[in-house]
């Protein structure tokens, strides 16, 4: 998920990605001002999570579900559904599974020789966004690379993960579609 800030009170949702599990990966972005299509944003993403019985995220307990929640409410939308659905925060896993010095996703696909390219962080991120709501063309690039090589990312994390975490008690097995996430 993509948004202007870090909290529900000063910040708006702009954009979402998801990823199957696959690698087969859907990018979605404001139009118009970022008051008037956040409604329509969280609409898409909530309807587009309809279609799986399993959400991977990474820190999307800590950040994506709880921003999502507070401005879905905020614009009077049911967000209810999100709750029940299956969700995997992968960084809680690699907390509790992992011993490595830091958590954030980019350190983990390192430790696991996964490749990113993009070298933007979150707090590169809001100054993109207010330059592709302009139009900006190179920053709207910049922003959905951004989001899919986090995303790739996240998904081989996954894989390399999902035996230890099915042994913790999380059954994978049984989805019958793929697990899928949206962007931090």
């Amino acid at each position: 998920m993509e948004s202007t800030g870090l909290d529900a009170e000063s910040s708006f949702i702009v954009g979402f990605g998801l990823m199957d599990l696959d690698g087969d990966f859907r990018h979605f972005f404001a139009k118009g001002t970022v008051a008037e299509s956040e409604t329509r944003m969280i609409r898409a993403l909530l309807k587009h999570l309809e279609r799986y019985d399993t959400i991977v995220t990474w820190y999307g307990a800590g950040f994506d579900f709880p921003l999502l929640i507070s401005r879905a409410l905020r614009a009077g939308l049911d967000a209810s559904p999100l709750l029940t659905k299956r969700h995997l925060d992968l960084w809680q896993y690699a907390k509790s599974l992992l011993k490595l010095q830091h958590y954030d996703l980019d350190n983990v696909c390192k430790f696991f020789g996964i490749p990113k390219r993009v070298e933007l962080k979150g707090y590169d991120m809001p100054p993109l966004y207010m330059r592709a709501l302009t139009h900006e063309k190179e920053a709207m690039k910049m922003i959905v690379e951004h989001c899919k090589d986090d995303l790739e990312g996240l998904r081989q994390v996954f894989v390399k993960m999902r035996k230890v975490v099915e042994a913790r008690g999380l059954d994978l097995r049984l989805s019958p579609q793929p697990p899928h996430r949206y962007s931090g």
